[in-house]
């Protein structure tokens, strides 16, 4: 008997000696009247009125929304006691799956994620501003947790939005697409590096510090987005030929606006490589058919040169995330996080996006001298691009588009749709635009997300599904909404209206949730810096 039990204790110092052993969280034994006292999900319970690793669900909630889950590894963590400390299993609260069961509180998430979508959705924006508080306000989740299901939720509702847009034709020219793929091809691979770099700073980054950078962009962004509402309302009544605009016409401005339109073109089609026809070919007649063509290519619904370098970008940031791996899915090769393999996939697939955008940006350029040689239509809207433009300023806009969009959970409409807007473009053309790159953007890093173990719940594909359905509800109210109130006032600035709205109250909310995180996380002494980028 005595052999029997030296044995046992011998097989469990053994075990106990083979597990990782972690050490406790910083606010263990904090006093606490509420789990949230005890910092966000997956966390410390409170037990007793003292934060403390789960034993049971009842330690993390009375009402079945939160669990214990033990920790599959077998990771043991050393509490304090009161004979000072001993090694218990490593487990955490954390939020229950959507359906086990489905509260009330789930059900007044459900409402608002389909509300902030559908004012998203008719912005441009994806609502992503929103819908972030609200998760933080609403329902409680942390931001690493409420970033990742805005994103899920922005997916829907984008998803929803090109589905109303696909058939729609430009205000201005019937030929075309309200959609400018061209432009969108161009845009979205910068975006997509940038939320790569968003991402992973999202996992390191302080909440207090995402917070207060959240809340700094959405100001900015508000209030360039408001200084361009009277501008598009002075453009509305020019062009209905209102006899008092908004704004004076400025004749000696608009002249010099067009010359220095005129010298940019100039200057641009120097650094291209010469226009030649073949030889015993009317230039005249050659011109007139490069027009024609244009004018055919513009009536392509869905015109794959410009769609598949999208899809190429998405595949290799999808093909990028199982290489890599991370806490919620290994790595499908086996290539552990930090490691120089790790790194290298991180950084190889970004020279295929930026030759992508180089690419893109260079056929914006090209298109723009045919318009002009060839003598194509121009209309209200479009932009002259030049080298400046469309390979520089605009892919540097939209990688920082991607920072926002992968560490502030915002759609990249929000920075994207903005930029858009001060380069002169329709505000229907930029919402659309910027709603169908929010399809690829959304897709890419909730799946980034979802392989980094952020999502809230055990499962977490239950979320997944659940709150892009209701993005995707909310989606066709916005669309329907707001394609019934430019039918009746025909006036494209409500979009802006509701953008300046989005944003404005969208910094507003930040700020309030952002204020109760760093005052809660101050009072328990939280630890307040960086994390690793491979840290659990």
């Amino acid at each position: 008997m005595k052999t029997a039990t030296t044995l046992a204790m011998a097989v469990l110092l053994a075990h106990a000696t083979a597990s990782l052993v972690v050490e406790p969280d910083e606010m263990i034994g904090s006093s606490c009247n509420t789990i949230n006292d005890c910092g966000f999900l997956p966390g410390l319970a409170c037990v007793n009125r003292t934060c403390h690793v789960c034993k049971t669900d009842n330690d993390c909630a009375n009402d079945f929304s939160k669990r214990c889950v033990i920790a599959d590894s077998g990771t043991l963590v050393r509490v304090p006691t009161a004979d000072g400390t001993a090694l218990q299993p490593l487990a955490y609260c954390m939020e229950k799956n959507m359906f086990s069961p489905f509260t009330f509180a789930d059900f007044m998430a459900s409402l608002l994620a389909f509300l902030c979508t559908a004012l998203g959705s008719a912005s441009g924006t994806g609502g992503g501003g929103l819908l972030v508080p609200m998760y933080i306000l609403g329902v409680g989740l942390g931001p690493k947790h409420a970033i990742p299901l805005s994103k899920a939720t922005i997916f829907g509702g984008a998803l929803a939005t090109f589905y109303s847009n696909f058939r729609k034709k430009h205000p201005h020219q019937p030929r075309r697409p309200v959609i400018d793929f061209a432009l969108s091809s161009m845009m979205e691979p910068p975006t997509l590096i940038g939320t790569i770099f968003g991402v992973m700073a999202n996992a390191t980054f302080p909440s207090w510090l995402i917070l207060s950078l959240l809340v700094t962009l959405l100001s900015f962004m508000a209030y360039r987005t408001l200084q361009k509402v009277q501008a598009v309302e002075a453009q509305e009544g020019r062009l209905k030929g209102e006899t008092k605009a908004l704004l004076p016409v400025n004749a000696k401005a608009e002249t010099d606006k067009h010359e220095r339109t005129v010298q940019e073109d100039e200057d641009d089609f120097a650094t291209l490589p010469p226009l030649t026809f073949p030889p015993h070919t009317d230039p005249t007649e050659a011109l007139a058919l490069i027009r024609e063509q244009l004018y055919e290519k513009e009536r392509a619904v869905f015109p794959l040169v410009y769609v598949l370098p999208l899809v190429a970008c998405w595949i290799i940031i999808f093909v990028q995330s199982l290489l890599r791996g991370g806490h919620g899915t290994p790595s499908i090769v086996g290539i552990p996080c930090g490691s120089s393999g790790y790194w290298l996939l991180t950084f190889v697939p970004l020279g295929f996006l930026i030759l992508i955008t180089w690419v893109m940006g260079r056929r914006l350029r090209t298109r723009n001298r045919l318009m002009v040689v060839s003598g194509a239509e121009f209309v209200h809207g479009d932009v002259h691009w030049t080298f400046k433009k469309a390979q520089v300023v605009f892919p540097l806009y939209c990688f920082v588009a991607g920072i926002a969009s992968g560490l502030l959970g915002i759609g990249g409409g929000m920075v994207q749709s903005p930029i858009m807007l001060e380069y002169g473009l329709l505000p229907v053309v930029s919402s659309a635009s910027a709603s169908w790159m929010i399809l690829f953007t959304s897709s890419a890093t909730s799946l980034q997300f979802a392989v980094a173990g952020q999502f809230p719940g055990e499962r977490q594909y239950d979320y997944i599904a659940w709150f892009s359905l209701m993005g995707f509800l909310g989606g066709i109210f916005g669309q329907k909404c707001i394609g019934y109130a430019l039918k009746k006032y025909n006036r494209t600035s409500i979009v802006v209206y509701i953008l300046a709205f989005v944003i404005g109250t969208s910094a507003i909310a930040m700020g309030i949730a952002g204020y109760q995180t760093v005052v809660r996380d101050f009072a328990k002494g939280v630890h307040l810096g960086f994390s690793g980028v491979c840290g659990v």
